[in-house]
């Protein structure tokens, strides 16, 4: 199955990977920003809307320098504003209604950067660095840096 999952990767390089969770993630943040201002406004919890942007923010130095741990930490992110696109779709378009063509559009919008961050920071975070050559380790954080 793990083989299965990992088929994707070798589509882009690592920096690929790593643009489209960029490109998710900034999309996601502007989503999230222009949703409660633009594309409902006037609703009765306006200011309690740009609360969701908060979690994405202690994730942009990470992601903008390339950290793997950003990226581990970007995909379980990235879930609940899935799951939250997806429950205001279903509000547009299941029978009773409860939701406004543009909040199904930033509903749509949520959704689909939501999924290119997941993506793009999974297989960022899944993808193996810099090969080594045979009989090289990696430097220990205590190990002393030869400066030749």
């Amino acid at each position: 199955m793990r083989s299965l999952l990992l088929r994707p990767r070798g589509l882009l390089s690592p920096t690929g990977w790593l643009r489209l969770a960029t490109a998710g993630y900034l999309a996601l943040l502007a989503n999230a920003l222009a949703w409660p201002l633009w594309y409902s406004p006037g609703g009765p919890y306006e200011e309690w809307m740009l609360l969701k942007t908060l979690p994405l923010l202690p994730i942009l130095p990470g992601l903008l320098h390339g950290r793997r741990r950003s990226a581990q930490w970007a995909t379980l992110l990235a879930l609940p504003y899935i799951m939250g696109s997806v429950v205001a779709g279903y509000g547009f378009w299941a029978p009773p209604r409860f939701t406004s063509e543009p909040d199904a559009a930033g509903a749509l919008l949520q959704g689909v950067s939501a999924l290119a961050l997941l993506a793009g920071a999974a297989y960022y975070a899944a993808h193996p660095g810099p090969a080594l050559a045979e009989g090289q380790t990696r430097p220990g954080p205590d190990s002393p840096v030869d400066k030749r």
